[in-house]
This record gives structure tokens, sequence and C-alpha cells, in this order.
């Protein structure tokens, strides 16, 4: 896992370049909503991808994890999916519920089921690589073509790929100061439970950073939102005491926070230091949106492969996940 978070770089690098070379075209109607599908290391890129284009997209993105699709789904759907193997049965029934719908569908996968779909039905897809098994460590591609496929379909203008070269040029600026910073979270993580708190744009970055900490570190990790989480957790500062030993709280900061959410995170901290020793803060750095966004995730996950060595496990693993799809496939 540690080659492959170190290879993020050349990540994003390649899949710029698979983007660049689909030969990708859709023939669908003016779309009246667009539709992510996917799960997991899969799924979390559509979520980014639904903060990033919030002000740029004038049809909703929605974000779907689920066997079943909403209604709404028509052929002035963009219907995209996105599966690492390709076998993602969740996804995968989301896909034949989307086609009987004649939604407009778009494709990100590696191979396997998926990508028979596709091939079979002229589908618009783009293959991704891949050898390394780890879906959770491929996000680069996941978003990226996934960004090119909306560019494809006529609703995402060009702006990305200029901020997609900029947040190479940072990572590969920041790189040393990345993992210096890693390190440190790591060790103030390690024996704890991490009280993740983010501003909601940001949300899914954080998303992203348990999900990292709970399969490469095997560590359990709490993630809630600035304004909504001060309409009802903060009251929950109070019990049970026994636990605030335990906890670390990551402040996670970016320029994009609306002001207020500013105001109530400096507000709220005061709160959590009565109740806990380490209450720290992270400014996601970068000039734009995409920037800041893989910064944290390169960030993010060093931490989660420093926290794995900490807590003496193999962060490649996932036996709890390859035990359950077994008993899954025997139903």
């Amino acid at each position: 896992m540690k080659k492959l978070v170190e290879g993020f770089i050349q990540q994003l690098q390649h899949a710029i370049e698979l983007g660049e070379k689909a030969a990708v075209t859709f023939a669908g109607p003016k779309y009246s909503e667009v539709v992510i599908a996917g799960m997991g290391g899969s799924g979390i890129g559509g979520n980014l991808i639904q903060s990033y284009v919030a002000d740029k997209l004038s049809v909703p993105v929605i974000v779907n994890k689920s066997y079943t699709i909403p209604a709404f789904v028509d052929p002035t759907t963009l219907f995209i999916a996105s599966s690492f193997s390709g076998n993602t049965e969740e996804t995968i029934a989301g896909v034949r519920a989307a086609m009987e719908r004649e939604a407009s569908i778009g494709f990100v996968t590696s191979g396997g089921e998926m990508l028979r779909i596709a091939q079979e039905n002229k589908i618009p897809h783009i293959v991704i690589p891949g050898e390394s098994k780890q879906p959770r460590a491929c996000l680069g591609y996941s978003l990226v073509e996934m960004l090119y496929l909306l560019y494809y379909a006529g609703l995402l203008d060009d702006t990305f790929k200029r901020e997609l070269r900029q947040s190479i040029t940072l990572l590969e600026e920041q790189t040393g100061s990345i993992k210096v910073q890693a390190s440190a979270l790591a060790n103030a993580f390690h024996n704890r439970l991490p009280i993740l708190y983010v501003g909601s744009t940001f949300e899914p970055v954080a998303v992203r950073f348990q999900q990292q900490l709970n399969e490469n570190a095997k560590q359990l990790a709490h993630v809630n939102a600035f304004p909504e989480m001060n309409h009802n957790e903060i009251v929950g500062w109070l019990h049970p005491e026994k636990l605030f030993d335990q906890l670390t709280v990551l402040l996670i900061k970016s320029s994009y926070d609306h002001p207020r959410v500013q105001l109530r995170m400096d507000l709220c901290k005061n709160i959590f230091t009565q109740h806990v020793q380490d209450v720290l803060e992270i400014e996601a750095v970068g000039a734009t949106f995409l920037e800041q966004v893989f910064y944290l995730i390169h960030l993010f996950d060093w931490v989660s492969v420093y926290l794995a060595e900490l807590n003496g496990v193999d962060p490649n693993t996932i036996d709890n996940i390859n035990y359950l799809k077994g008993e899954l496939s025997k139903v």
C-alpha cells in the first residue's frame, strides 16, 4: 500500500492521459440530472465530484450507493457508474435498472462484468488499470475519469484540466511536508479514536479519510460536518466521560468553508478542549478546490499507512470484507 500511495502523483498523470485519449461520445438528450453510482473506494469519487461541481453544473448531481436507483431516472438522466473491479453487485444492479429506464450511461472500470456490459451494449466507458487489486488506492483514476465523462457529456467545461495539472504541481512541491504532517497525525491517532470534523463542502474528504483509516490502519474513526453537527452532536459532548481520554479531535479546514462555518469551528474548539486533551487542526493547501482536495487526500492516505505501521497491521488486507463477500456469494 505504501508503494501505491507513493505513486499517487504518477497515477493522476496517467489518469489525465487516459481521459484525454478516451474515445467517448454521448448521444443522449439534454440531461436533467446526473446520477453517480459506486461503492467504497470507487464510490467516494462521486461524492467528491458532487461537491466540486455544485457551483458549476446547472443540473443536480446525485450519488447513489444502493442496489436500487431513484424513481426519477429516465432517458434524460446521465448515469455514471464507477466500479474498480467491474463486479460490485450493488453498482451492477443499479446499472441494469438504469439500462431498463433507458438512461444515458457511462462507466469507469478496470474490467469484470461492467466492462462486458459496456462492450456488448456499446456503452461509453473508460478503462482504468486494475493490476493493483486495491480500489481504495485508485481514487485518482476513478475521480479523474468521471470528470472526463462529465466533460465528454457536455456538462463540464475544461477548467478542471488546468486544475488537475496544478494539483500535480502542488503535490510535487509539498511531498516532503505532507509526509512530515502525516507522521505527526498518525502518532496523534495511535491508540485513540479519531474524531474528524469538517465543513460540509469537504465532508467527502473526511469520509474518505475515515475509510482509509478503516481499511488500511484497521481502526475506527468518526466523521461529522459543520454546520449540521452544531444542531445535534455538539450537545453530546458530555457523555460517556470515560471515553474522552481516548479521543483525538481533528478539525479539517479549507478556504472554501463558509465564513460562518469557520466561525463555528473556532467556537466549538473551545467546547472540545474542555473534554479532550488533543484538539488538532489542519488547513488544506492549494489555490483551487481540486488542489485542496488532492492535497488532503494524499496527506490522509499517508496518515493511514503510517498508522497501519504503528498498529502493526497489513494495510493491504481486508479480511472482513472478503469474508462478507464470500458469504454473500453463497446466497
